[in-house]
């Protein structure tokens, strides 16, 4: 494959564009103009490159059509793109223009915000409105069909979150709460009560008595301490403080009492997508991992003051945090386990689905931090000084939520980079959150009130 690399830098110049003609390796070259008003007009707004685009490469992707020999052109793909939402193209839709074979072709992108940057393509197989995809087709042509290209920052966009007291969940110290990846099906626990389940995104919701719990004893209430959900939502893994851990196949409709989980001072637990690999925390004991959708359970790392544990999608990236020590990862889920970094009084972390992006919160200090590389090095995001309680991310690691303990839910579009107080979900004295895979789903609980469920919605401007 031979890429042809231009860059809007370039601004006003005419660059010589060489493709590849047929096996033989003939050369034929022609005029490209990157983002300049001569030879030719690509509309208004492409007379010059402007500060949010002045960065970026234009990349020609070809390859040889082994009927024709000829090259073609199948792919178009922005790199070097800031997604900085600040001084960069992060939150903002860019627009690409082509002159085909002496016609115009136009395609868009959303680029969001993030701390890290990425590479959008246009291709013919990727016709659909996303993030990371042209929300326009690219019919493959010709390499030398290509005679002008350009960029330019057509509106922006964000995020508004509006959010809904959902009094069907009856106002309850609400634990723990844990979402399906499409953020349909919510379960959550309650501190000395019930599991409840909802499959309507947390509209209606369905006590789960203790009576339906093998091992049970009548109605009996226990204290949970936390629960985890397969992205499916069928498979639930619940934690008792001081007792067992219990699961779910059937998505929290019954459940059964894991015995070889051992009676302990269970904190956190965390789930692979498919829900077969389990990680949870012993608050002032070892980490504790199960490949068997928790009946079996082999006791990993050292004995510390555990206070957060999270998962890659797969279940090989673990991260754990101390309160009163360092991060722990593991890449081998859970074997072994390598301490990474040290702050003060850690309390929970989340993690992208492939592991590499992690944020982390604080209690006492009030900080909150980010890694881009599985947790090796970290980065103060908020030094507010708030009394974080729980944070979760999308699956792609650019939106979090963080919920304050008698403050605010914060949210992030950027990786964590900038924060937003979702004022609208009031101060109450949150105790959890979690979110749908996409970002755009949040339900959050705490003390002595609803669960709140969040819904985003992308609004834009010209600007």
């Amino acid at each position: 494959m031979l890429n042809k690399i231009f860059n809007t830098k370039r601004d006003l110049l005419i660059i010589a564009f060489f493709a590849f003609l047929g096996t033989g390796g003939v050369i034929a070259a022609a005029s490209i103009s990157i983002n300049s008003a001569s030879p030719i007009s690509l509309g208004a707004g492409y007379a010059a490159v402007t500060a949010c685009d002045a960065n970026v490469t234009l990349s020609a992707k070809t390859a040889v059509d082994p009927n024709t020999g000829q090259l073609y052109v199948a792919t178009i793909a922005l790199s070097n793109i800031s997604q900085n939402a600040t001084t960069g193209c992060g939150n903002k839709t860019m627009e690409l223009a082509l002159k085909i074979n002496g016609q115009m072709t136009y395609a868009s992108w959303d680029i969001p915000a993030a701390s890290t940057d990425s590479t959008f393509n246009f291709t013919g197989a990727t016709n659909s409105i996303s993030d990371y995809n042209a929300m326009t087709a690219l019919t493959p042509f010709q390499a030398d069909g290509l005679t002008n290209i350009a960029i330019t920052k057509i509106g922006s966009f964000s995020f508004l979150y509006s959010f809904t007291a959902q009094t069907g969940s009856g106002s309850r110290d609400w634990r723990s709460v844990t979402s399906s990846s499409d953020g349909t099906k919510l379960a959550a626990v309650v501190s000395n009560g019930f599991i409840y389940t909802s499959t309507d995104s947390g509209v209606t919701w369905m006590k789960v008595t203790n009576s339906v719990v093998a091992g049970g004893a009548g109605t009996t209430t226990r204290n949970w301490s936390g629960i985890t959900s397969s992205s499916d939502g069928t498979k639930l893994a619940a934690l008792v403080k001081n007792g067992y851990i219990y699961t779910s196949s059937d998505s929290g409709a019954t459940w059964t009492e894991q015995t070889g989980s051992g009676t302990r001072n269970w904190e956190a637990i965390t789930s692979s997508s498919d829900g077969t690999k389990l990680a949870a925390i012993v608050q002032y004991g070892f980490i504790y991992t199960s490949t068997d959708s928790g009946v079996t359970w082999t006791q990993r790392a050292t004995s510390t003051t555990w206070v957060g544990i999270t998962s890659s999608s797969d279940g090989t990236k673990l991260a754990a945090t101390a309160y009163m020590g360092n991060v722990h990862t593991s890449t081998d889920s859970g074997v072994t386990w390598t301490s990474r970094y040290s702050t003060f009084a850690w309390s929970k972390i989340t993690s992208s689905s492939d592991g590499t992006k992690l944020a982390a919160t604080t209690a006492n200090s009030g900080l909150l931090y980010t890694s881009t590389d599985s947790g090796i090095n970290w980065t103060i995001r908020s030094s507010e000084g708030r009394a974080w309680q729980e944070i979760t991310s999308s699956s792609d690691g650019t939106m979090l939520a963080a919920v304050v303990g008698g403050g605010y839910l914060y949210t992030s579009t950027d990786s964590g980079v900038t924060w937003t107080e979702q004022s609208s979900a009031g101060s109450r004295s949150w105790l959890s959150i979690t979110s749908s895979s996409d970002g755009t789903k949040l339900a959050a609980g705490g003390s002595s009130g609803y669960i709140y469920t969040g819904l985003s919605a992308k609004t834009r401007s010209s600007n």
